[in-house]
């Protein structure tokens, strides 16, 4: 995909970048943090791609793909947790109480989820899913977004960083986390067991 991208110039260039990125943002196998790299040193290239293009490409697609995973949260996920199968992993009584929380603390969420490698879609679905609202998720995703783009384009230029460098870290990261999820859910999971047995 970088190999093609190199090749690309202005419309195409952008429309296979917003198309990657927003893509990795819900779900592709493929690191969005090591695009928003390789594409900002795409734009060091002579006749490359432009940076102030790849820049609002980039951010419009992270937004994209953090906006379709939480849609998709409050479209089917709000309802599949409340039917009669979800009931043993988020007990009924406990809903309202959980959307609460997610109401106030939705734009910390926002934000702190736009730097978790691996886990966005899943955890902007889950948000999604106890109903977290669109204003202060866009407010605190748009920032988060900014910061990140920012970081890839100033770390290319001003420190050489190589986005080669960042496969394995951000891979192994992303498995750090996956663990680090699974194990949260499971024991949240069996918690909730014991409240409903005790």
């Amino acid at each position: 995909m970088l190999e093609v991208l190199s090749t690309l110039h202005g419309s195409a260039a952008c429309g296979l970048l917003f198309t990657a990125v927003a893509s990795a943002g819900i779900g592709a196998p493929w690191a969005q943090d090591v695009l928003l790299l390789a594409a900002a040193g795409l734009s060091l290239h002579p006749g490359g791609l432009d940076a102030v293009a790849v820049a609002a490409t980039a951010w419009v697609a992270i937004l994209a793909g953090d906006a379709i995973s939480v849609w998709f949260g409050h479209h089917y996920g709000a309802r599949w947790v409340r039917r009669p199968w979800a009931a043993r992993f988020v007990p009924p009584q406990r809903l309202p109480g959980l959307e609460e929380g997610m109401l106030r603390h939705a734009a910390l969420l926002s934000f702190v989820t736009r730097f978790l490698p691996g886990q966005r879609a899943t955890l902007y679905f889950l948000f999604g899913s106890l109903r977290m609202p669109w204003q202060p998720f866009l407010a605190a995703d748009a920032l988060a977004a900014l910061i990140q783009v920012a970081v890839a384009q100033v770390g290319m230029r001003s420190f050489g960083w190589n986005w080669p460098a960042f496969v394995g870290p951000v891979e192994s990261a992303d498995n750090v986390l996956t663990l680090a999820l699974v194990g949260v859910l499971v024991v949240w999971w069996m918690g909730a067991r014991r409240g409903e047995r005790g």
